[in-house]
């Protein structure tokens, strides 16, 4: 059975689908809950800090999706990639299914897919104002959250090089000067205990503070044939904060955090595979050109499974069972504290934000899915990151304004080792000792030239400074727990002992990079960007822009981790993304609903794609372009009824690109992670029960991925999406508001999509496939101390 058959779709998905995205939107926290569960709901504005500053949602001229605190707890996220499915023109997911391993954000189809842990990508992550440099520290917990801001297009004036496509900003609850204090308990599918619990409130007359805690843990859902059962998971959070005030001007707020994620995953869905015409294409049952199983004869070729003798996957049972003898997963630690100062003058507002982050994080994978190692997956990461952010903003009747300076440094030692010790005795690993140091000026300026009509413009000079210094060897790591830092010389392998145990004794790798040679590179990038909009606001209720922004990604190194590239092909470039963008905001029905839309065009120079075949990972440059748009409709329409609509479209091509060891070139492409189609529905009902009684709130949702790509080769085998995921959600809350119950259903109907996908065709014929989790069933009691 092909893969194709097995991505199942409910019926009606393409009439759903012309409803468009439904994110829902639950009332503000200004609203009193009575209100609410009566059904007398109004829209009221939700307020962003999209252009570092205090703006209602409805007069940011930038294209925004934003989610309050309430609807992060009412749909159940667990963590920071959840997001993705209730956003129009957002994709997320992590390339090994693993949250806390990397994690991938695309906007509009710019997306950086390399999991090489020294890269960063051209979606901004932000935490508190802070920026999270590495895919690696991106998959985090969501709980004790105030909002969450997804700006799509570039960001990079105000937030630097590596917005490109855009921002997320998670935002948490700070300290409060009356006592508050929840507790949130979960228990769902396969043993799953989830606990949030927060206490906020004043310590004196001029210091709060909060503390929240977060502890999810539940068993495997990937059933192991041979040993325990894979995706487990065990995540701990905790985050203090303690708010100063230093006097009636001025305040400090102290940030630390702490993250620990252990989840036993680094296991996959394993199929085979054959290359026709340079691209994965499935095998059939009975195929003879799969290669010839895992015992082969002489002049036969290696293969992961026996397709001529009908074996087309690993034979165990469904996509979520497999037999993995390796203890795979991710351990990552991460923890940081920030320093927020803030101070008043009579013209203007002085902010200053330092932060220290440290992330520690050690990868495993079982690629085969056998009692095997035929091929192995290792990587870690030490990175270490301090920033420093000083601005000066103020405003007048006509004038808003904002500058500032911005410093960054990363440290970061770490390596990745795809290894074949039974297959080819072959075991190349990849050392990097890498130091990114970077800093910025920026300002920007909005004029209101008339009452309805206003103009803004903005610039940011960023300079760049890299070195890298990698090695390649043949480092004898797989009875051994070995982490970030380059291979000891007592592991690393004479190439003579490879040769002589060759499975395959006419198999060639005389000419692999695996020299053992420390290799020195470094490069400096000067980038400018920008943005001019102009904006008309006719009344209070609608707004027109019109804007054209230039986005930058500093260009970096290639980290290849199997021995086939070559020096030449470590550096790649800049890139420079050209944004037009028009776009609507408005409010009617007396403030019942909500249309905002917009449509964009995107001009790339040297888009930096992610190529990615057998065992071989580059980031090649590349000319792009992008259109698209979306649009998102809001609506309380009144007796309890909350609904919103939107949707997202986009058409992506990657020029043709002749990126160095790529033999013929790569024809163009759509971009990955850049479904053509993407949609989403939720509609909540909620209703008192009487007098005294309590209310209850009904809610279902349902999100559509389009067919996308996970490569830039857009073969068969690399491709995934077209599915309907759906889930639902009963709760009651209690007369007094203290304290309410859920019960809820994810992915009612069990689906089983393929997220993401690696093309190991040339390594045995075979690729491997990310698989969602299964249905989720679980309920949930909240308690309110305040």
């Amino acid at each position: 059975m092909s893969m194709r058959m097995r991505i199942h779709q409910p019926a009606g998905s393409v009439v759903v689908v012309l409803i468009g995205t439904l994110a829902l939107m639950l009332p503000p926290k200004v609203q009193t809950a009575a209100a609410v569960w009566e059904g007398i709901v109004v829209l009221d504005e939700i307020i962003v800090t999209a252009q570092k500053r205090e703006q209602n949602l409805q007069e940011v001229g930038v294209s925004v999706t934003a989610f309050t605190g309430e609807q992060v707890d009412a749909f159940g996220w667990d963590d920071s990639l959840n997001i993705g499915a209730y956003t129009p023109g957002l994709v997320t997911t992590s390339n090994t299914g693993d949250t806390g391993n990397i994690a991938l954000f695309s906007v509009r189809g710019v997306s950086q897919l390399d999991f090489a842990e020294g890269q960063e990508a051209p979606v901004a992550i932000y935490y508190d104002d802070v920026y999270v440099s590495t895919p690696g520290a991106s998959g985090f917990p969501l709980f004790d959250i105030d909002r969450v801001e997804v700006l799509r297009g570039p960001q990079g004036t105000l937030y630097g090089r590596n917005a490109t496509g855009g921002l997320v900003h998670f935002v948490s609850n700070k300290p409060t000067d009356e006592f508050e204090a929840e507790i949130d308990l979960t228990h769902a599918s396969y043993e799953q205990i989830r606990f949030v619990g927060a206490i906020s409130g004043p310590l004196t007359d001029a210091v709060q503070g909060r503390l929240a805690v977060y502890s999810n843990t539940h068993e495997g859902y990937v059933s192991n044939a041979i040993g325990e059962d894979r995706r487990e998971g065990n995540t701990q959070a905790l985050r203090a904060q303690l708010h100063v005030a230093i006097n009636d001007r001025s305040s400090l707020l102290v940030n630390a955090r702490l993250v620990d994620i252990d989840e036993a995953g680094g296991v996959w869905h394993t199929v085979a595979t054959k290359t026709e015409n340079g691209l994965g294409v499935f095998c059939s049952a009975g195929d003879t050109d799969c290669g010839d199983g895992p015992n082969p004869g002489p002049g036969e070729t290696f293969s992961l499974f026996d397709v001529a003798g009908g074996q087309v996957d690993d034979g165990i049972g469904d996509e979520l069972d497999g037999a993995f003898n390796l203890p795979g997963g991710v351990d990552r630690t991460t923890w940081g504290i920030t320093l927020n100062y803030q101070a008043r003058f009579e013209h203007f507002s002085l902010t200053s934000i330092s932060d220290y982050s440290n992330s520690d994080k050690a990868y495993l994978e079982d690629d085969d899915a056998l009692s095997m190692n035929l091929v192995t997956y290792e990587a870690g990461a030490r990175i270490d990151q301090f920033s420093q952010e000083v601005r000066l903003s103020g405003d007048t009747a006509q004038f808003n304004w904002i500058v500032g300076g911005y410093y960054l440094n990363i440290q970061n030692d770490f390596f990745g080792a795809f290894q074949f010790p039974a297959q080819f005795a072959y075991l190349p690993r990849f050392d990097g000792d890498s130091d990114t140091e970077s800093w910025a000026l920026f300002g920007q300026l909005e004029y209101q030239l008339t009452n309805t009509i206003s103009l803004a413009g903005g610039l940011r000079y960023n300079s760049d400074k890299k070195t890298l210094v990698h090695q390649m060897t043949e480092c004898d790591v797989i009875n051994f727990d070995l982490g970030a830092g380059f291979c000891p010389a007592n592991l690393i392998r004479d190439p003579a002992i490879r040769d002589m145990t060759l499975a395959d004794p006419d198999l060639d790798l005389s000419g692999l990079i695996v020299d053992g040679i420390r290799r020195p590179f470094s490069r400096k990038d000067n980038e400018v960007s920008g943005k001019v909009q102009i904006g008309w606001r006719p009344n209070d209720d609608m707004l027109y822009y019109l804007s054209f922004s230039r986005g930058t990604k500093g260009g970096g190194f290639n980290t290849p981790t199997d021995g086939f590239a070559t020096p030449d092909e470590v550096p790649f470039k800049p890139e420079i993304l050209h944004a037009y963008e028009i776009g609507v905001k408005t409010t009617w029905w007396d403030g019942r609903a909500r249309l905002n839309a917009s449509a964009y065009y995107y001009d790339y120079r040297d888009f930096q794609a992610f190529y990615f075949l057998n065992t071989t990972s580059l980031l090649v440059n590349s000319d792009a372009t992008f259109y698209g748009g979306e649009a998102e409709l809001y609506l309380s329409p009144g007796d309890g009824w909350e609904l919103t609509a939107g949707l997202a479209l986009m058409d992506t091509e990657v020029n043709g690109s002749a990126g160095p060891g790529i033999a013929g070139g790569i024809a163009s492409q759509e971009a990955p992670l850049a479904p053509n189609i993407s949609a989403s529905f939720i509609a909540r009902k909620a209703w008192a029960l009487g007098d005294a009684g309590g209310r209850m709130a009904a809610q279902v949702s349902a999100s559509y991925t389009g067919e996308n790509h996970f490569n830039i080769v857009n073969a068969e085998t690399t491709t995934g999406g077209d599915y309907w995921l759906v889930d639902t959600r009963l709760t009651y809350i209690s007369a007094d508001d203290q304290w309410e119950v859920s019960l809820f259903v994810n992915n009612v109907f069990d689906e089983r999509p393929v997220t993401y996908s690696y093309d190991i065709s040339g390594f045995g014929n075979y690729s491997i496939f990310v698989i969602g989790p299964p249905r989720w069933i679980g309920g949930n009691i909240k308690y309110y101390f305040n």
